[in-house]
């Protein structure tokens, strides 16, 4: 488990997508246009973008997760990007930097910084996210979709085809890329699982807002080529297990379901990243990446899966 930090971001929201604009919620405008500026002179938005490579080749599983965020305020915008290597259960921070950028009517694109570097394509598509520092290397692609859904809030969940490059090796894996964006006023960003089986599973599942509410979430699959959503799915903590750090319990096993029962399972987290907020106290915000590995029954039909789950609690 990593020793405790304190990000720049105290306020742990989620970064658009490089050239997208992120949905506003119901009745705001949008932020880049002239009736944004004019309601609101001094907007206080957060953003991220997550770029999560996964590959699981039999029972081995590698995760390279990407995480950059945004937070505007009246000097600029506070910005952020994180990246990590996991394999066998052992996680490496290998980009950890914070920069502070000038005010922007586009704070949601991602901008590079030091090691960290974009290749960017037409309609200033992602192409590549790579992390170059001397000698080493770690690339992530973005190449053909899969699949693609719209949370009830406007954050998008593209699934893409991808490849990870590290040193001279290439492993072939599946990338979630998220965008999200809110307005801090609202409150803060909620939890979201990313799970895989082999090449013909691909499971979502999302909650728009942190809520401590059982039914926050929502949830999406792609299952042998046919797209599910479920508008409403509960998820409950069986376990858990305290993160001193912090003075808070984190999730040790999940339990997901539905309440048509279509959906239902069973994720244990087999490994975390987690790091922790300043905060008044007594509890302290924590921010996490966390390995799970478990089974879900969709339709019937039980299915091993494996992933990842971004949580976190203000």
């Amino acid at each position: 488990m990593p020793v405790p930090r304190i990000p720049l971001l105290s306020a742990l929201v989620v970064l658009a997508a490089c050239g997208d604009t992120p949905e506003p919620a119901p009745g705001e405008p949008a932020a880049s246009s002239p009736a944004a500026a004019a309601a609101d002179p001094a907007p206080r938005r957060g953003y991220e973008r997550a770029v999560v490579f996964v590959s699981v080749t039999g029972d081995s599983l590698m995760v390279v997760p990407w995480v950059v965020e945004a937070a505007t305020d009246a000097g600029g915008v506070q910005r952020s990007a994180r990246g990590w290597l996991a394999r066998g259960g052992s996680w490496e921070a290998f980009l950890d930097t914070a920069w502070t950028s000038p005010p922007t009517r586009e704070p949601w694109k991602i901008l590079p910084h030091g090691p960290f570097r974009l290749l960017v394509g037409e309609g200033d598509r992602l192409d590549r996210i790579y992390y170059e520092d001397g000698t080493r290397r770690l690339e992530v692609s973005l190449e053909e979709p899969v699949v693609e859904w719209t949370g009830n809030r406007g954050g998008s969940f593209h699934v893409l085809e991808s490849g990870l490059v590290l040193g001279d090796r290439r492993v072939p894996g599946r990338v979630l890329d998220v965008s999200q964006g809110i307005r801090v006023s609202e409150g803060r960003l909620g939890d979201w699982a990313y799970l895989l089986s082999g090449d013909s599973v691909v499971v979502v599942i999302q909650a728009p807002l942190y809520s401590e509410a059982e039914m926050a979430y929502q949830g999406w699959a792609l299952v042998g080529g046919e797209e599910l959503q479920w508008p409403e799915v509960r998820v409950r903590w069986q376990e858990s297990r305290a993160f001193e750090p912090a003075r808070r319990d984190v999730p040790g096993r999940l339990l997901i379901e539905t309440p048509s029962g279509v959906l239902s399972g069973e994720l244990d987290v087999v490994a975390m990243q987690i790091q922790v907020g300043e905060g008044p106290g007594p509890l302290l915000p924590v921010d996490g990446i966390m390995e799970l590995e478990g089974f879900l029954r969709i339709q019937e039909r039980e299915i091993p899966v494996r992933g990842v789950l971004r949580h976190r609690q203000p």
